[in-house]
């Protein structure tokens, strides 16, 4: 797959992994940013209240979804409606979710479904290529952590070094450092059951596309959705930036 993009020199797809080529110049167009995925975006409706954020920001961007509930990347692929929708228009961004457990336990399908959506945009709009970005899954409630996210984390980065053009959102590595950090309850209150985010961890994957695509610390947001406390949003705020921070880390020395 690497051979497909050989010409490429590897700093400059190291650098796409990295916050401040992401973000827009002041007075842009509008953002047009489209989702493939299912429910671990569609819980909490993350692209309303990431809408919603941006407004708050003073930022024009407009995430719409594309939403096949417990499907993969490659199901999306094969779906008319879902080509035709990301084919439809060159969007600034689209999100690449995928399936919650795929990127872990078949990291070479997971990478091959992102390279097949890669060609299709690029045949298509050789010009004006979306940049696709990558929410990092994170690890189930009830597995081994850190060694759930190892993979993960492995997965994404191959994904990424591999295909040109697509950027990392680590929420994954985010969850972890709550476990690492806060606890096994702190932990727990990311989830609804074994895999899907509570109100609080929606906001903090929310929080984290926004920096990713804004190129801003996550810290300056001062959005905050009815029913979450202000001083978790904080909280999450703060992991977004250092999850951020650390990634940037992790990436750079993973060559």
């Amino acid at each position: 797959m690497a051979a497909l993009f050989k010409y490429h020199d590897m700093k400059k797809l190291l650098l796409a992994l990295l916050l401040p080529l992401l973000a827009i110049a002041a007075g842009a167009q509008t953002i047009d940013i489209l989702s493939l995925n299912n429910s671990l975006i569609d819980y909490n409706n993350q692209p309303a209240m990431f809408n919603a954020m941006a407004a708050a920001m003073g930022k024009d961007a407009r995430w719409q979804a594309r939403t096949q509930l417990g499907r993969t990347l490659i199901y999306h692929y094969n779906d008319p409606l879902s080509r035709d929708i990301a084919l439809s228009r060159p969007w600034s961004y689209i999100i690449l979710q995928e399936q919650s457990a795929l990127p872990r336990t078949a990291e070479e399908a997971f990478a091959q479904s992102v390279l097949l959506w890669k060609k299709a945009l690029l045949d298509k709009y050789p010009e004006s290529t979306p940049t696709i970005i990558l929410p990092m899954n994170w690890a189930y409630s009830d597995a081994n952590v850190n060694e759930q996210t190892a993979r993960l984390k492995r997965s994404y980065l191959n994904a990424a070094r591999d295909i040109p053009g697509v950027v990392i959102s680590p929420v994954g590595l985010a969850y972890e450092m709550i476990y690492n950090r806060d606890g096994a309850d702190a932990f727990a209150a990311l989830y609804t059951d074994n895999r899907h985010p509570t109100l609080e961890a929606t906001y903090l994957a929310a929080c984290l596309q926004y920096a990713v695509i804004f190129g801003e610390s996550p810290e300056k947001i001062t959005f905050v959705p009815e029913g979450l406390d202000a001083k978790k949003a904080a909280h999450m705020r703060r992991i977004a930036a250092d999850t951020l921070a650390d990634w940037t880390t992790y990436a750079s020395t993973s060559r």
